[in-house]
């Protein structure tokens, strides 16, 4: 039985070594034969990889609108006037002061002539009456001047009168105080005496006494006068003050009524007549209009002859610096800052780029004829100041969210989520550089894009072998690479 084994085992080998002889000869090596022979025995199919590679990713958004200059002046005019002569065309470029177009203003001119004659024949009257009205104004300055001097010579009398007033009154209080020291002295000594028994001394000394008394006495009767006088003294230096404001308050308006008399000579003769020269000089200088900046002519309402039926006559675009005005989407407007740049192209030039910025994003939607036209209104200002972009080109504008260079970036799809709401990938590992097994590998998802997502891990390198599809596998599945997609 053993011999039959061993028979069988010797015939199993010489078929296998018949077989490898045919395989060389084929073209084929026993490297690869083992191991689709390993693959074959363990039920491996294909599967298909990516070579990991560092990338320039973009998120944007696309939008489109026309080139337009960055500034836009739209000339007016409310003459009801013919046009005289008009020097320009539509897209015609214009310098800052050219001559657009000429009104007639001969009515204009007529009105005005005949407005100054009839003015010059007033003129003497409106002389005398302003030299009359100098006068009055002269006088009442005067006036004011003297009023003023009287009611200040009046405050300085006041003022004396109560001076004098209020010495008398404190110089009458210094006697009084004086006799009445003096009066209780000598009743001190009077009694001082009387107990001393020296009658004489206290006789003398009682009409001493009697007499310091009656000083007392009549020193406060006449303090009492006095002082009911300061207050009429008081009275009296306000009463001035209060003149002299009433005299400057009378003055002043004497003053000025004079010159609202001279001051109304402008209003009824400058005023009412001058204002009408004004006016019509105004209407005549409008009739020659005149660029208010250089760029390019793209509206023209107005022709030789006619007399314009809108307000706005002509356009005038600054071409110096172009800009694109565009709407975005509610759902796209706030990843939209000033600043971000953008990429323009048109029709006109190709796949020729220029590069612009965000300059302006309005924070009121723009309703338009349906809720698909309705959005934000953007300006995008176009950095090339020589490109060969015309005013009215149609634009496509792509504008850039976010931008990141030479990171390592794996298709959307490649990206699986486990139970711990960890992102992984899979890749393919190999010792011998035939038989590959996968792995999971955890990251961290750093910018997407539509397509591509940059992945953070310090186990992935640029080369390494990345599983497409791998949501069938599970970590350590040996794996059948036959060729790898290096996109």
């Amino acid at each position: 039985m053993g011999s039959m084994k061993k028979a069988k085992s010797i015939k199993k080998f010489l078929v296998f070594l018949v077989i490898l002889i045919i395989l060389a000869v084929l073209g084929f090596s026993a490297k690869n034969f083992l191991s689709a022979q390993f693959s074959a025995d363990n039920y491996i199919t294909q599967t298909e990889t990516i070579e990991i590679k560092k990338r320039d990713l973009l998120n944007s958004i696309n939008v489109s609108g026309k080139v337009t200059g960055s500034d836009v002046i739209k000339i007016t005019s409310t003459l009801n006037s013919r046009v005289k002569t008009l020097n320009v065309q539509l897209g015609d470029y214009v310098n800052e002061g050219d001559v657009l177009c000429i009104f007639d203003s001969s009515d204009f001119q007529r009105e005005y002539d005949s407005l100054v004659a009839s003015t010059n024949n007033s003129g003497e009257q409106s002389q005398h009456t302003h030299e009359v009205n100098q006068r009055a104004l002269e006088n009442a300055q005067q006036d004011k001047i003297v009023s003023l001097e009287q009611a200040q010579r009046n405050i300085d009398k006041a003022l004396r009168d109560q001076e004098n007033a209020y010495n008398k009154y404190n110089s009458t209080v210094e006697k009084y105080n004086d006799y009445a020291a003096k009066k209780d002295s000598v009743y001190q000594e009077m009694i001082t005496a009387q107990n001393d028994g020296d009658e004489e001394k206290y006789q003398r000394l009682n009409q001493q006494y009697q007499e310091y008394a009656q000083q007392v006495q009549t020193l406060d009767s006449e303090l009492n006068s006095l002082g009911s006088q300061l207050t009429t003294y008081d009275d009296a230096v306000q009463s001035a003050y209060d003149a002299y404001t009433n005299a400057e308050r009378t003055a002043d308006n004497a003053i000025r009524s004079a010159q609202d008399a001279i001051d109304s000579e402008r209003f009824t003769d400058t005023s009412s007549t001058q204002l009408q020269l004004d006016n019509l000089q105004e209407k005549i200088n409008k009739c020659t209009v005149t660029a208010p900046q250089s760029g390019i002519i793209t509206a023209l309402n107005i022709s030789e002859g006619s007399i314009p039926n809108t307000d706005s006559i002509i356009s005038i675009e600054n071409d110096s610096s172009l800009k694109i005005t565009v709407s975005i989407k509610e759902s796209d407007i706030l990843n939209v800052t000033e600043g971000m740049k953008a990429i323009i192209k048109t029709s006109a030039t190709g796949e020729k780029s220029y590069s612009g910025s965000v300059l302006r994003v309005e924070k009121v939607i723009s309703t338009g004829n349906s809720s698909s036209d309705e959005g934000y209104s953007t300006e995008i200002m176009i950095d090339n100041k020589d490109s060969d972009l015309y005013i009215g080109m149609n634009a496509k504008v792509q504008i850039i969210l976010e931008e990141k260079s030479d990171v390592l970036a794996v298709p959307y799809d490649s990206i699986l989520q486990n139970d711990e709401d960890d992102f992984y990938i899979m890749i393919a590992e190999t010792n011998d550089g035939v038989n590959y097994s996968a792995r999971s590998v955890v990251i961290e998802k750093g910018l997407e894009t539509d397509y591509y997502v940059e992945i953070i891990s310090s186990e992935i390198s640029e080369g390494d072998i990345l599983i497409a599809s791998p949501a069938s596998l599970q970590n350590g599945d040996v794996i059948f690479i036959s060729d790898m997609n290096g996109n």
